[in-house]
């Protein structure tokens, strides 16, 4: 006999909650339930008693062990409590209707559809279509680049990677919504976005961009303009932020991309829309690559770095709105691995001389 697997317990306003976040379920629990189960689980006989009686019908134990899974326990709470459960009994199918339902049950509580940081603006010159290769080179050409060469990048490249890769290329509103009846929210860029809410918000640290002094900036996609939040890092801290990485070293310029989770909380109340989240951001990567490849700019993608760091540099709070990928570009001459894996194979023919 063991607990069921996909259970924990939290302490919440003072009281111990059992949460089983398989089935999605919550039980508020006492100190004897808890000790109870750990004797159940150690291999004591059941009593018939008011407090094994609660625990049978909770459904707390389970004679299935556990499925192997090769990550930590959080890694598997994520994936197990973000996934939609089965239901008793399947809903008539009615395309699109509940989604609509959905949305007509919360538009009186949208969030702000724009985001605007505060700060001295700066106009981005007019995007510009992207002439360069075609789109089957441009996707044999996306390499990841580890090493840069601290050349400075035209500030209308960088203003046309932004433009199409985060700008409301579509307009500043879903209008064609309102031929169904329906109140538009959020607005179009060139990548799907869940619930056409664009949650990902992108940050540019300028370096080395011609025209543009070196600094933090806030994209305002609606506007295409940047606002200004702070002075850039020296690369010695963006390194340290993004954990001694030192392919940031040269880059022309970088992206960090944020989630603002609240306007996913409007909508998507249940955890699975981290997922949402998530996918929003990789969408736009694919995309900055791919635009960054056509112009003949190296890029450099990690989502490894100092979250709460990174948080602090852009000065957002790190809960409504989070750091959740850097991307780096510039000029480059290919991967840092070739060059480590040609020294190394100097040194050992140096030690078998």
């Amino acid at each position: 006999m063991s607990m069921t697997p996909t259970l924990f317990i939290k302490i919440l306003d003072g009281r111990l909650v059992l949460w089983d976040y398989q089935n999605h379920k919550q039980f508020l629990i006492r100190p004897e339930h808890a000790s109870r189960l750990l004797e159940l689980v150690a291999g004591f006989e059941r009593r018939d008693d008011a407090i094994d009686k609660e625990i049978t019908e909770a459904d707390l134990l389970s004679n299935i062990d556990p499925q192997e899974w090769g990550w930590d326990c959080l890694s598997r709470i994520f994936h197990v409590g973000t996934q939609v459960p089965r239901k008793e009994h399947a809903p008539e199918p009615r395309p699109y209707l509940e989604y609509i339902r959905h949305c007509a049950s919360v538009a009186d509580r949208i969030p702000e559809n724009e985001i605007l940081r505060p700060g001295p603006i700066t106009p981005l010159p007019p995007p510009q279509a992207i002439v360069g290769r075609d789109f089957d080179r441009t996707l044999r050409g996306r390499k990841t680049c580890r090493s840069f060469l601290n050349r400075s990048i035209p500030f209308q490249d960088v203003a046309n990677t932004l433009w199409a890769t985060f700008g409301a290329v579509h307009g500043g509103s879903r209008t064609d919504l309102e031929q169904f009846g329906m109140r538009p929210v959020g607005y179009r860029r060139t990548s799907p976005s869940g619930g056409s809410m664009q949650p990902s918000e992108p940050y540019l640290l300028a370096f080395n961009v011609g025209g543009l002094a070196p600094g933090i900036y806030h994209y305002r996609s609606l506007r295409h303009e940047l606002s200004y939040i702070a002075a850039a890092p020296d690369m010695n801290m963006l390194c340290d932020i993004l954990c001694g990485q030192t392919a940031a070293n040269d880059l022309a310029y970088g992206v960090f991309v944020t989630s603002r989770f609240d306007k996913l909380w409007w909508k998507y109340p249940h955890s699975r829309a981290y997922r949402v989240a998530l996918m929003d951001v990789g969408c736009l990567v694919q995309t900055f690559q791919l635009v960054s490849t056509a112009l003949g700019i190296q890029t450099w993608p990690t989502g490894y770095f100092i979250d709460a760091d990174a948080n602090a540099l852009l000065a957002v709070d790190g809960i409504k709105e989070s750091v959740l990928f850097f991307l780096g570009a510039g000029y480059g001459d290919g991967p840092v691995a070739r060059d480590a894996l040609a020294a190394m194979r100097y040194l050992s023919e140096e030690n078998n001389r």
